[in-house]
């Protein structure tokens, strides 16, 4: 799955105020996904302060979760990694659900009845400009990602929108295995090997997130450590290095 190069990227869609709640299938067919549920846990109204904006006047807003359900069986869904192998509830569907944040006027006659939707990078959550308030818009910041759920996902206070997606197993219940690829940003010290040896330890991130994944075993030799000299932007790696497998182990 590639990430937005910027969390500010929105798509615009024209809505009417009964299409809201439909707006977080983010245009799936029925076909492909069903949303079963909807839960507002906050609202704010007025928000900001009591101020008034343009001719659409006070705005509220509505903090909450979408609950969803996909077919395993629908091959609109054959993108979706494993999801054959997670469980599913009576129905035979595989359920999600995943955290909104919806700004609009609180009298929706005054609004535009144009909504800008954003599925915003790393789930920092994204409120609808003061501009675009001012011309009766309407904004809807919408989770999508389950790997940067973690502990936030018990607070729905932190001000973050993601995903919560169920994990699954092999056939046999077993976990599935497979290789992933995590980062050590910026490292104290050296990984040089006639350098002296380095005794801290630094956390495995996955686009600054800590990598969701565990090892199966600590033995080092099952798992590879490399530095690089120099990255570009584009992925070009300058200067690849692996390290012996008795030079380094699995901390915390």
């Amino acid at each position: 799955m590639k990430l937005p190069d910027n969390s500010e990227s929105s798509r615009r869609a024209t809505v009417t105020v009964a299409a809201i709640a439909a707006a977080l299938l983010i245009g799936a067919p029925p076909a492909q996904a069903k949303v079963v549920r909807i839960v507002v846990d906050t609202k704010v109204s007025p928000a900001f302060g009591g101020a008034t904006f343009g001719t659409a006047g006070q705005y509220e807003t509505l903090a909450g979760r979408v609950f969803g359900e996909l077919d395993p069986f629908d091959k609109h869904n054959d993108i979706i990694n494993d999801l054959e192998l997670a469980p599913r509830n009576s129905r035979g569907k595989v359920e999600y659900w995943a955290t909104f944040f919806l700004v609009k006027p609180i009298d929706m006659s005054k609004s535009s009845h144009l909504m800008w939707q954003d599925v915003p990078n790393r789930g920092g959550r994204i409120t609808l400009a003061a501009a675009s308030r001012n011309d009766g818009d309407i904004g809807l910041s919408s989770g999508w990602q389950g790997d940067n759920s973690g502990d936030t996902a018990h607070d729905l206070s932190a001000g973050n929108d993601w995903a919560v997606v169920p994990i699954p197993t092999s056939r046999h219940g077993s976990p599935i295995t497979g290789v992933v690829m995590g980062r050590i940003l910026n490292p104290g010290g050296v990984m040089d090997p006639n350098a002296p040896r380095i005794t801290d330890s630094s956390p495995i991130v996955e686009h600054s997130n800590p990598l969701a994944y565990q090892p199966i075993s600590l033995d080092t030799r099952q798992s590879q450590l490399e530095y690089r000299d120099f990255e570009t932007s584009e992925g070009v790696v300058i200067g690849r290095h692996v390290v012996d497998s008795g030079d380094w182990a699995w901390a915390h």
